[in-house]
């Protein structure tokens, strides 16, 4: 009898985790507005037209792109990116907001559906007026970008892996108490289920 209780105990508690593992594993399998929600985003890349001559030993790795601001001579120096002007290899400055809005209007003009217009321009953070969050990397002149659906995706998969706390710590333990109840539950529902 006492068996049969924790069972249904067990079951109850167990039912709100359960299913939103559920829902949460469909919409995984499915994938529904996927699409855009990851699609990576770079700065539109034009050809180089003159020859750039650069000793490249000082370094690990070596990029040099044009975009509709000019080169960009990017260089890994004891394990970091930096972004140097290849004319005098100095730094390279943080872009202007004016010069902001040229890379990231080239570089979002082939999806303006997602994208839209600039609404603001933080430091690195670029706002859509369509919700998208730009982040320009400077350093690697990467781009990432970050819409509702992204967040909305973001937010199932912490639900799912039962990411509901704001420590990572205690995340990780209710994951392990779910994974145990769950592994309880499947036990003495088995041993329920033999003895009958």
């Amino acid at each position: 009898m006492y068996i049969k209780r924790l069972h249904k105990i067990l079951g109850l508690v167990m039912l709100v985790p359960l299913l939103l593992w559920a829902i949460t594993g469909f919409i995984f399998l499915t994938k529904p507005g996927y699409g855009d929600a990851y699609k990576q985003l770079q700065p539109k890349l034009y050809p180089i037209n003159q020859t750039i001559n650069i000793d490249s030993s000082a370094w690990t790795e070596v990029k040099i792109y044009r975009t509709i601001l000019g080169e960009h001579l990017l260089v890994k120096d004891q394990g970091e990116w930096r972004h140097l002007r290849h004319t005098d290899m100095h730094e390279q400055a943080f872009p202007s907001e004016q010069k902001i809005s040229l890379l990231i209007n080239d570089a979002i003009s082939k999806n303006i559906d997602r994208y839209g217009n600039i609404h603001r321009i933080e430091g690195q953070k670029i706002y859509t007026d369509t919700g998208v969050v730009i982040t320009l990397d400077w350093p690697t002149l990467s781009l990432k970008q970050e819409g509702k659906d992204t967040r909305l995706i973001n937010m199932l998969y912490k639900i799912h892996y039962l990411q509901w706390l704001n420590s990572p710590s205690l995340n990780q333990l209710l994951g392990f108490i779910g994974l145990a109840l769950l592994i309880l539950l499947s036990a003495i529902g088995l041993t329920l289920l033999l003895n009958r």
